[in-house]
């Protein structure tokens, strides 16, 4: 079992996978761990948004119905974090790329991810990370899910619009996610430290002057290229890390940048091992890259076999 907040007030559904609730009388978004329902409205970024579907539609309607009350009032519910983590750590830490918390949703005894998977509103999502606490009954919720063609499993559901591939975005989810077991396994002990779960750490090191190895996800690639040089941002709003690559038009500059953008951006690995110093700039952490050394699959002195 996680750590738990319990009796919290839902004051918004947002759609299937996002709710707003009240913490201590402070409103919080929250977004479902290993859920991903379908769209049911247009992202404001439109060049990065998945589409809206019928099967999205549906799933935001659901979730209005799921969390309402006979009087038609909002339910209370208990939040689960994937931690043993202090409710302190969870509440600070445990957020996504949107500065959401990331957590688990139970309703009475009912648990609201298990149930979306269950019952095919939502693949199992991988993408960042398996469940640590209900991997098989997740796994095989997807499987009855897509045996019986509930929701998004059925050919039907979005027959005359939009749908997502889910064949080619569960490969690609579930390399990401071995590759986050491996760090859960290996990495982490080596004394690599995670951008997005020990960013407390990051702070350390900047306030300690030394290097360090972090796991950090570059999928977004290369934010811009100036003055000869090329950013690349990790992590997220709450949790940020910038890398900057100062020799970027040069060959070994050039070097990096390819490597970033071929092995880890868009639907490649994703996830890095990235060594150096970090430091303030601008008020912002960033770790300066030079050498391809720097870069790597594998957390530091790693021997698997």
């Amino acid at each position: 079992m996680g750590t738990k907040l319990r009796d919290i007030q839902v004051t918004e559904v947002i759609d299937g996978d996002t709710l707003k609730v009240k913490i201590d009388e402070q409103e919080e978004f929250v977004r479902l761990i290993c859920v991903d329902t379908e769209e049911s409205s247009l992202h404001p970024a439109p060049e990065t948004a998945k589409p809206v579907t019928e099967a999205g539609i549906a799933a935001d309607n659901m979730a209005h119905q799921y969390f309402s009350q006979a009087n038609g009032d909002l339910c209370q519910v208990d939040l689960e974090f994937d931690t043993d983590d202090s409710p302190e750590d969870c509440l600070r830490w445990h957020r996504g790329n949107c500065s959401r918390l990331v957590c688990y949703v139970h309703r009475g005894d009912s648990h609201y991810n298990l149930f979306t998977i269950k019952q095919g509103w939502s693949p199992y999502f991988t993408k960042y990370g398996r469940s640590r606490l209900y991997d098989t009954a997740f796994t095989l919720a997807e499987f009855e899910a897509q045996a019986h063609q509930r929701k998004i499993w059925n050919p039907q559901v979005n027959a005359h619009g939009a749908s997502r591939n889910y064949c080619s975005l569960s490969a690609w989810w579930a390399y990401r996610a071995a590759i986050i077991e491996d760090f859960r396994r290996w990495g982490a002990a080596s004394g690599a430290i995670s951008v997005q779960l020990d960013y407390s750490q990051v702070l350390q090191a900047i306030e300690d002057g030394r290097d360090v190895t972090v796991f950090c996800d570059l999928q977004g690639g290369i934010r811009k290229q100036v003055e000869g040089g090329a950013i690349i941002f990790t992590g997220s709003r709450l949790c940020p890390l910038k890398f900057w690559i100062p020799t970027a038009s040069n060959p070994d500059g050039e070097a990096l940048v390819r490597l970033v953008l071929n092995r880890y951006a868009g639907r490649g690995r994703g996830y890095a091992y990235v060594r150096g110093r970090i430091t303030l700039h601008r008020g912002l952490p960033q770790m300066i890259i030079r050498h391809l050394e720097q870069l790597s699959d594998f957390p530091d002195n790693f021997q698997r076999y």
